[in-house]
């Protein structure tokens, strides 16, 4: 009899350490991936008026400083980025200086004109895909926020058959009160998860008086992207580092909730090439990041 005992004790013990295991695998695996650091990022719009001058002679100042993953910007329905460079030619420029292109911004543009967009961005050799901005005369009323969650849904059906991932990034507009609702918190809930993506900007997120960590946790897993930039005490951005917001927490939520990239981005024009600098120094030199 003991012996059977020993053995159904035995036995029990293995079963739950069973259970146990797989549970313990993913905690690890989770924590592990919250650790991890990753390659630092950048919005290229923040040497918008360089860039229109000398394209390649700014991508390479930009690299040189030492940032990784580019999102580019101004991908027009033209195919081209800037009305100018097709995306053969940006693909290569930033390939060639060691960096990876990996999302892009472009105009608005409905499901019916996805597919132009879309062949663009393939030739880019993007990952992402974002639309940054809603147009006003269209985000007049709650009814208006849905209809564009809509057209996103549907532009997230042709993404996906690409083999991109499509995304929106907001502005603090987002956040204001409309309605009884707040208009973000409607674009994320009327959007399938599996068709449409998010890119937070942290500092407009702020801006608009909500708590990112907040946003993160309400909507796990739908925001792939961040936009890191700081805010001053009046309200101005700042060196990333040197303002107000709380990096560390947001990016320790934003890892656990699935984030893939962070892109620096500052848009004050004083000095573009320190400001990115010293952000790029400051955050590569941080554990959460």
């Amino acid at each position: 009899m003991s012996k059977r005992r020993d053995f159904i004790k035995t036995g029990s013990l293995l079963a739950a350490g069973s259970l146990i295991l797989p549970a313990f695998a993913r905690t690890k695996s989770m924590a592990a991936t919250a650790a991890k650091k990753m390659e630092a990022g950048i919005q290229v719009y923040s040497v918008r008026n360089q860039l229109s001058k000398d394209f390649s002679g700014t991508m390479k100042q930009v690299a040189d400083i030492g940032y990784k993953l580019i999102e580019g910007y101004g991908l027009g329905l033209d195919g081209k980025y800037l009305g100018k460079i097709t995306p053969q030619e940006y693909k290569k420029t930033i390939t060639d200086l060691g960096m990876k292109l990996v999302a892009t911004h472009c105009g608005y543009f409905t499901h019916e004109q996805a597919p132009q967009m879309i062949e663009a961005a393939k030739l880019s050799g993007v990952d992402f895909l974002v639309i940054p901005y809603t147009p006003d005369g269209i985000r007049k009323t709650i009814d208006g926020y849905k209809a564009v969650a809509d057209n996103f849904n549907k532009i997230g059906e042709h993404c996906n058959a690409a083999g991109i991932k499509f995304g929106y990034h907001n502005h603090a507009f987002e956040f204001e009160p409309m309605e009884g609702h707040i208009p973000q918190e409607v674009l994320m809930s009327e959007t399938q998860a599996d068709l449409v993506t998010f890119e937070a900007d942290l500092f407009w997120t702020v801006k608009g008086k909500y708590d990112p960590v907040k946003l993160i946790e309400k909507f796990p897993g739908r925001i792939s992207l961040v936009h890191v930039k700081d805010m001053n005490a009046e309200g101005g951005e700042a060196t990333v580092g040197k303002g107000t917001i709380d990096f560390k927490s947001i990016f320790a939520a934003a890892k656990k909730s699935g984030l893939v990239h962070y892109f620096i981005e500052d848009e004050r024009t004083d000095d573009p090439f320190s400001n990115i600098k010293a952000n790029h120094d400051y955050i590569v030199a941080q554990d959460f990041a």
